[in-house]
């Protein structure tokens, strides 16, 4: 009986000889797909700013071809054309839509760096919750494995008991009963573990053992800076830019265009024979022209789709507003309400603690009594049961007390890896 109390103390002794790798399967998730994703959609947001900041630019274009004229043709026109035309166009003025499209673009760049970042901290929870129930699940399973362990033991005696004659058959089928419940509980936690071991792949494309035993930090009264409410403030600037590129198309539009020309004409007029030579002077064969407009471009009319639109964005702008008051407000309530339930959880640690002290006590001196044939062995039995049970509840209390913590760290938008002690 020593023996077997000595290998219950083993069971809860904490793993401090092996390292945690916390931070190594934290770095590991980072290679998941889904945040090379992200990564690549903030890549790909830069690539759209400056794409469009570059259209903005005086641009200059070359066009070139061949006319050719048969049948009736007017007189002034060449019977056959080569030209080239080189063209520079160069906006001057649209009323403020070319800034407020560059600095939406600006946002969406922020917007999309905030992606990233809640991506990267959801990863880290993920990798959290699986190595603090992966380590708890672990913990468990040797605790089922004794039980079971000295329930099978229990069960040959018995049976050797019964077949003299010495112990009836109700006490011999409780213990029969009790030991298949044990082998079952102790499958479906072997199988819970092959599950985490499943997402553990799933997440780090790789096979990975949690090791050590890491705790988080106690969080602190900070600053929030949860992406979820970081975004919909931006959204908000970036709604007030729809806003003012609606507003834009009230204005006129300036414009400055230069084309550059260079043609060779052949006109062949069908003309007599005296007159070729007059034709000839008046029309030029070849040349260059060079052209300059300042343009000017305004809607003046359009039965109101232009108030319509800025209506819509006036109301996409209120929408943003409300949307991040109705976040801001979740997000604070939620880590209060995380914060009371560290607290509550604290207190249940230490009560439960106090729990396994009093099944350990009782244990003993039931043990005692069953030695000395002074209680039954169903009374036994019962008391390993609690034993059990409040190392169980003990262990899963402290569980759920980390990821708890994980889950703060996550909401307040902090990055989990820093939080590891």
């Amino acid at each position: 009986m020593k023996k077997i109390n000595k290998c219950l103390v083993l069971i809860l002794t904490p793993l401090f000889l092996k390292a945690s790798n916390l931070n190594e399967l934290i770095e590991l998730s980072l290679h998941n797909e889904s945040y090379l994703i992200k990564e690549l959609q903030t890549l790909q947001s830069v690539a759209q700013k400056d794409a469009a900041f570059r259209a903005y630019l005086p641009n200059l274009s070359l066009s070139s071809g061949y006319i050719a004229n048969n049948k009736d043709r007017a007189l002034t026109e060449p019977n056959e054309s080569l030209f080239s035309r080189l063209s520079l166009n160069f906006l001057l003025y649209d009323g403020g839509k070319r800034e407020a499209h560059i600095k939406s673009l600006k946002l969406q760049e922020i917007l999309a760096r905030l992606d990233e970042k809640e991506q990267k901290n959801l990863l880290a929870l993920n990798a959290a919750t699986l190595y603090f129930n992966y380590l708890s699940l672990e913990e468990l399973i040797k605790a089922g494995e004794q039980k079971k362990t000295f329930l099978k033991q229990s069960l040959t005696r018995l049976e050797s008991f019964y077949n003299a004659g010495l112990s009836a058959k109700d006490e011999l089928e409780s213990i029969r009963a009790k030991f298949h419940l044990a082998s079952l509980e102790l499958s479906q936690r072997i199988l819970k573990l092959e599950n985490i071991k499943k997402e553990l792949f799933i997440l780090t494309a790789r096979t990975f053992t949690p090791q050590g035993k890491a705790r988080l930090k106690e969080p602190q009264k900070t600053q929030s800076q949860n992406a979820k409410v970081l975004k919909a403030r931006e959204q908000i600037d970036l709604a007030n830019e729809g806003v003012k590129a609606a507003r834009a198309e009230f204005f006129p539009k300036f414009f400055v265009q230069n084309h550059l020309s260079f043609y060779d004409n052949h006109h062949n007029p069908k003309l007599p024979t005296p007159y070729q030579n007059l034709a000839s002077a008046m029309f030029s064969e070849s040349g260059t022209a060079n052209q300059i407009m300042l343009g000017l471009e305004w809607k003046i009319f359009d039965f109101g789709t232009r108030n319509k639109e800025l209506e819509n964005k006036r109301l996409a702008l209120q929408i943003q507003r409300a949307n991040y008051e109705l976040l801001k407000r979740q997000n604070e309530e939620e880590l209060s309400y995380l914060k009371k339930n560290l607290a509550v959880l604290k207190e249940q640690i230490e009560a439960l603690k106090y729990s396994l002290n009093a099944a350990n006590l009782a244990f003993e001196s039931v043990n005692k009594k069953y030695s000395a044939g002074l209680c039954s062995y169903v009374e036994y039995l019962q008391a390993l049961e609690l034993k059990f049970k409040a190392m169980s509840d003990l262990e899963l209390a402290k569980n759920e007390f980390e990821i708890t913590k994980a889950n703060y760290y996550f909401t307040a938008g902090f990055d989990l890896s820093k939080e590891i002690q």
